[in-house]
């Protein structure tokens, strides 16, 4: 990434520091490095890879595969840490200098279309230096990506000498794709010089020493850039020469900069925040934030100063945006990759904070939440010549992995994850939905949640968590980018294997879910597909004194269903429905007045199935107490025609025992009791307080774990490991995969007595793959799975029901 002699640097090799050689780059022998030394003693510095040749790139898929770019044109797959050996892609490259295969971004969508965008220099015989730089979108299926599926964005972005090709590209929350773009070196129109004089960053006509910001299906100009209309043009594939036109280019989106090797946005955030890591040229390295317009001052600014200048320094500074960070020379020689941590993964110190690599003599500096460094404590050292890092979502937990070009390796830092004290008993304290987080309705910071980006959601109100040990919480998928999954854990700790909602691509998904709170009142969720994120939250989980409570203790019940709305009110069917609207009705139900339902109930559970009407577009329920207004928060969701969905719904009574059910544009509902929590005027006790456990993988018949897929109409009895055999009841989470046709899944106790006609998840098709959380009452301990359809199924049990002593 410099203007002169270019060697990536091993610590096999002497490290010179030229007073112009920013990035020396060279395909080294794989040297043994020890592990960085680390300012937070509770950091971990592992390896995760070696023999790799010139690692210069590192990003990660959505499903939890690393790609690793090795500069000479292959990219490379790590899968649970290991190495494949054959490329995903080999590309013809010119890998001279600084040139290469340099940048790597996944499509948003990546799980459903497979897209991913390389930036690589490419021979050009005719161009000034004979490369050019290009940016291609792929096609990727499996473990390879196809050559012959490129679609070329951007191409002839000048290359003349060699080094200052930039190189990284990504996708905003926007939708763009964004580009680093590098002066070239020497001035690829051929009217102002090399290195410290090179124009290039300001000469409006040329891509060179850029961000770019285009369409990423065909490369056209975003809209909204600065540039557009009278003397501006679309300059994608026009070439960067002497005899380029001087119209201005409608693709930039900021521009004076110098060697933009490196940029990352900030996965927190819903709106497109951007840092870009800029290679200064003798002097000062700089970070600058991503910003539509600006102009970094390349080549009359170095960092704050006049090029070649240290502070105190006078100026320039008119019209030019200052960097967030700059440092001297003395700290390091070249500025390389960047990442946020993302909040709630490490220790809270953590969140909001900025890391950025300097490869000469190989360190990574923090730039906190507030904005401040400590150059006098790195957060590592020792780290060698590296080239680029990258957050990743390992099994555990995130991981920061970097690349190191000189000894052929990739490695990773990892805080390990903080156990979650036991809670001991809890008992359940409903509130009135609420909703904690809505992806779609943050002011400026509205936007997706990215696939392979997680969130840390406050759940209390802003309030520290108090007695808060577990949320219930009505998770919302709203139209993700392709069938995906969704975490949600207790922040810092390890993730776990199981996950709690499913979501279907374009669709919108709910589940409930009871997840550990942290001491500041947050959850974690993470998610492999990108769309939009709803958090509810409708209860509580709290500790008890001495194992003992009087109100939130569960009480099982057989699994009944008390209303079928498909089916006229008759005597075991009872309730009342009125319409408010041609699209919104309601359904009044008596529940207290049921069998099973324990006197002075103040919740009951229930599994809440709403029924889409032939031709409907969509809709959803939300179920009140009786006689109280409706929140505006949903519990389940249908999508179009005669879907069918169920959830999981822990419903407070009304003062007379009832709940309503708000049908919005949903035809019909049912609704299954499975138990109810006692109320305040009950009797103190031990009995149906709720411990939960770390999730335990009960039934993969995936795996053959105890048996194999189901057959249509079978019925096969578990006792969960996990729990007493004295236990209530679980809560667990049950996933139909792959169904082979229309059909459903029922959970229930493994006593004898009549079959309930209930069931806990419905799909309508062949291959579908969908779940819910469920409450079953245990019979001795085990419970039982029906299915009416050929299915794999998991389940994963998260707590249970204590026996107790009676009240």
């Amino acid at each position: 990434m410099g203007s002169s002699v270019r060697r990536w640097c091993s610590l096999a090799l002497a490290l010179v520091l030229l007073a112009n050689v920013d990035a020396p780059v060279v395909d080294a022998a794989p040297a043994v490095r020890p592990a960085a030394t680390l300012a937070d003693g509770t950091m971990v510095d592992q390896l995760v890879s070696g023999a790799l040749s010139a690692p210069v790139g590192v990003a990660a898929l959505s499903d939890g595969r690393v790609v690793v770019l090795e500069q000479g044109g292959r990219v490379r797959l790590v899968v649970a840490g290991v190495l494949q050996a054959t490329p995903a892609l080999i590309l013809t490259v010119c890998a001279n200098s600084e040139r290469g295969l340099l940048g790597f971004a996944p499509d948003p969508a990546f799980g459903a279309n497979g897209f991913v965008y390389v930036y690589y220099t490419r021979p050009s015989p005719g161009a000034p230096g004979g490369c050019v730089n290009r940016v291609s979108r792929f096609t990727m299926g499996g473990a390879s990506i196809a050559p012959a599926s490129e679609l070329v964005l951007l191409d002839n972005i000048g290359s003349p000498a060699g080094n200052h090709n930039g190189g990284d590209v990504a996708i905003g929350n926007d939708g763009y794709l964004y580009v680093s773009v590098g002066d070239g070196g020497c001035d690829p129109r051929g009217n102002s010089g090399c290195a410290g004089a090179n124009d290039a960053g300001q000469d409006l006509s040329l891509l060179n020493g850029k961000i770019l910001r285009v369409n990423r299906n065909n490369g056209a100009p975003a809209p909204g850039n600065p540039f557009t209309g009278g003397g501006t043009a679309a300059c994608r594939v026009r070439g960067n020469t002497p005899a380029t036109p001087t119209t201005r280019c409608q693709e930039i989106f900021a521009y004076g900069l110098r060697n933009p090797w490196r940029f990352a946005f900030d996965p927190d955030v819903g709106s497109t925040r951007f840092f870009i890591n800029d290679v200064g040229q003798g002097t000062r390295e700089e970070v600058n934030l991503g910003a539509a317009g600006a102009n970094y001052g390349w080549p009359v600014r170095e960092g704050t100063c006049p090029q070649g200048q240290n502070p105190p320094c006078a100026g320039p500074g008119a019209g030019l945006t200052d960097p967030i960070v700059d440092y001297p020379r003395s700290r390091g020689a070249y500025v390389t990759g960047g990442a946020f941590v993302p909040r709630g993964a490490w220790a809270s110190t953590y969140d909001g904070s900025y890391l950025f690599a300097d490869g000469n003599p190989g360190r990574i500096f923090r730039r906190t939440a507030a904005g401040s460094v400590d150059f006098d404590a790195p957060f590592a050292t020792g780290v060698g010549g590296v080239a680029d890092i990258e957050f990743v979502m390992d099994a555990g937990g995130w991981s920061l992995y970097y690349a190191l070009p000189g000894s052929g390796q990739l490695r990773r830092i990892s805080q390990p994850a903080i156990a979650v004290p036991s809670s001991g008993p809890l008992a359940y304290v409903p509130i009135a939905s609420r909703r904690a987080f809505d992806s779609r309705s943050r002011g400026r910071e509205s936007g997706p949640v990215r696939a392979g980006t997680s969130r840390l959601v406050n759940v209390t109100n802003g309030a520290p968590r108090g007695a808060h040990r577990e949320a219930v919480v009505n998770l919302t998928m709203v139209r993700p980018s392709s069938t995906g999954v969704l975490w949600g854990w207790h922040p810092r700790a390890a993730r776990p294997r199981s996950s709690v909602l499913n979501g279907e691509t374009g669709q919108i998904t709910a589940n409930t879910a009871v997840v550990p709170i942290d001491a500041d009142g947050n959850i974690m969720v993470f998610t492999n597909a990108t769309g939009h994120l709803l958090v509810d939250v409708v209860g509580y989980f709290d500790v008890t004194v001495g194992g003992r409570a009087t109100s939130g203790r569960f009480v099982p019940s057989t699994p009944a269903r008390l209303v079928d709305t498909r089916v006229a009110p008759g005597p075991g069917n009872l309730y009342v429905r009125r319409s408010a609207s041609t699209r919104l009705s309601i359904v009044r139900v008596d529940v207290d007045a049921r069998r099973d339902v324990i006197a002075g109930a103040g919740v009951v559970a229930l599994i809440v199935t709403g029924v889409g009407a032939v031709g409907a577009t969509g809709g959803y329920v939300t179920v009140a107490p009786g006689g109280v207004a409706a929140s505006t928060t949903s519990n389940l969701n249908i999508n179009g025609i005669r879907d069918i969905r169920s959830n999981l719904v822990l419903a407070p009574l009304g003062a007379d025992g009832s709940i309503e059910l708000h049908l919005n544009g949903v035809a019909h509902v049912v609704v299954d009791l499975v138990g109810s929590f006692s109320g305040s005027s009950g009797a103190e006790g031990s009995a149906g307080l709720y411990v939960p456990i770390s999730p335990s993988r009960e039934i993969d018949t995936r795996l053959a774990r105890p048996f194999g897929r189901m057959v249509a109409g079978s019925s096969r009895a578990m006792n969960p490991t996990a729990v007493p055999d004295d236990a209530l009841a679980v809560v667990q989470s049950v996933v139909m995969v792959r169904a082979a046709g229309p059909g459903w899944l029922r959970l229930r106790g493994n006593g004898a007595g009549p079959i309930p006609t209930v069931s806990n998840v419905n799909v309508l098709m062949a291959g579908q793959t969908r779940g819910s959380s469920a409450i079953t009452p245990l019979s001795g301990g085990a419970e039982r799975v029906d299915v009416s359809v050929g299915t794999d199924v998991v389940v994963d049990v998260t707590g249970y029901f204590t026996a107790g002593a009676p009240a």
